[in-house]
């Protein structure tokens, strides 16, 4: 008695690796799919993080605007690589204190200004503050606040709420400088594909004695 073993042709061996290659592709696909959705939904929750941070330190700076006798607040466009990289200054009670033992300065001076990342295409946020008594130290250094912006914008509207891009530096006159009636800040960040704008974070605010200085002007 003769016993025939048979086995896989050529043919149902090349379309048993070819179905074997397509699930394979098919999985790959779906497993890559699934960690570019995560890594695209943990940058957008760093990007967000970040934006929170500079945000509430910007607004509780800001009202915490201190108007004393004569109040600074000036506010200049400027602009690196085509990006508007603005500069804010004012005085506020919103002084930080890095060390619990810190002795309270009182009233200071705040100073937000950009610089580009040396080791990217994108911008760098400080905010830097000193006592008031020291004004005319514009070298004080500042701290890091917040990176890989695209855009640092301040925009300003005055009484007849119109919206400019300075204000203070060019007025004359006057006891008491004007006061801008609502302040917009936008901070774009520079996680976008190509050719497309970053994530932009926009919020809008009165100084404290903003509408007191607007009710007594009319």
């Amino acid at each position: 008695m003769i016993c025939r073993k048979e086995g896989f042709t050529l043919l149902e061996l090349l379309m048993a690796i070819a179905i074997f290659a397509m699930v394979i592709g098919l999985a790959y696909s779906s497993y890559n799919a699934t960690f570019h959705i995560i890594g695209g939904a943990e940058a957008q929750a760093i990007t967000y993080s970040r934006a929170k941070i500079a945000m509430e330190r910007i607004i509780h700076d800001l009202e915490s605007f201190y108007p004393g006798d004569n109040p600074l607040f000036t506010g200049s466009s400027k602009s690196i690589s085509g990006n508007r990289a603005d500069t804010l200054t004012f005085t506020s009670t919103a002084s930080v204190r890095l060390h619990p033992d810190s002795v309270p300065v009182g009233h200071v001076i705040i100073r937000y200004y950009v610089q580009e990342d040396p080791a990217s295409d994108s911008l760098l946020l400080y905010r830097a503050e000193q006592p008031a008594l020291n004004e005319d130290d514009d070298d004080a250094p500042g701290l890091l606040l917040c990176d890989s912006l695209q855009e640092v914008a301040f925009d300003y509207y005055d009484s007849e709420k119109q919206s400019v891009e300075n204000w203070g530096e060019d007025e004359e006159g006057g006891d008491t400088p004007s006061l801008p009636t609502l302040i917009t800040v936008s901070l774009r960040f520079n996680d976008a594909q190509e050719d497309e704008k970053g994530t932009l974070f926009q919020t809008s605010l009165t100084l404290p004695t903003a509408e007191t200085t607007a009710e007594n002007t009319e």
